[in-house]
């Protein structure tokens, strides 16, 4: 084994295009490091539109990922939340975008709700769909293909959907990650109806949020 491909152990990157597809529509590039003992993200959003003037949007991105238990026969899910500047974390920029993606249990893909100033207001991205970016290489580790990380793993530190990320969502008063969860718990409540409670309980404080 290489010294570069040890110094890289437990660090891994993954790379994602982000877009309903429809016509205009933005194009979100989101390229992370993960860092998956620390369970932290890195990296960069570029942000494109065919407008006038076109929108082109760069932001330094970090934040945290967490691992989502789904009651079977679902499988898990995991959740990454981040924001970012354009100068970094130690610039003086304010934040210009952030961003909540559940991805499946591969990495592979999953759906993005993100928000980005364009300057003048915040505009808001609802359910737009991910998928891996597997054709792009990393820019600082070339030899390094871009490919999904480790599967959620049989131990270590998981979270019950319906339990503490709920209950920390509407305690954050954030309601881009509240939306996020009442979306991914909406698909589970056919097979597991104790889910409805907390469902209910973040949908009524995103209804009082005016959401």
């Amino acid at each position: 084994m290489s010294g570069n491909t040890q110094a890289l152990e437990g660090l891994f990157p993954v790379s994602y295009i982000i877009t309903t597809g429809a016509p205009g529509a933005q194009n979100l590039q989101l390229n992370l490091l993960v860092n998956s003992a620390g369970e932290t993200v890195t990296g960069t959003a570029h942000i494109t539109q065919a407008t006038n003037p076109p929108l082109d949007l760069h932001s330094d991105v970090r934040g945290q990922f967490t691992y989502l238990t789904i009651m079977p026969p679902s499988e898990g899910r995991i959740l990454i939340t981040a924001q970012g500047n354009p100068g970094g974390p130690h610039s003086n920029a304010a934040v210009n975008f952030k961003i909540h993606l559940v991805l499946e249990h591969d990495w592979k893909k999953g759906v993005a709700n993100y928000s980005y100033f364009n300057g003048q207001q915040w505009v808001e991205v609802e359910n737009a769909p991910a998928k891996l970016n597997d054709k792009l290489q990393s820019r600082r580790h070339p030899e390094i293909p871009l490919e999904p990380g480790p599967v959620i793993p049989s131990g270590g530190r998981v979270i019950p959907l319906y339990g503490v990320p709920i209950q920390s969502a509407i305690a954050s008063g954030d309601l881009t990650h509240m939306k996020t969860l009442a979306n991914l718990a909406q698909q589970q409540l056919d097979s597991r109806p104790q889910l409805e409670a907390a469902l209910a309980e973040l949908k009524a404080e995103i209804s009082k949020l005016g959401g």
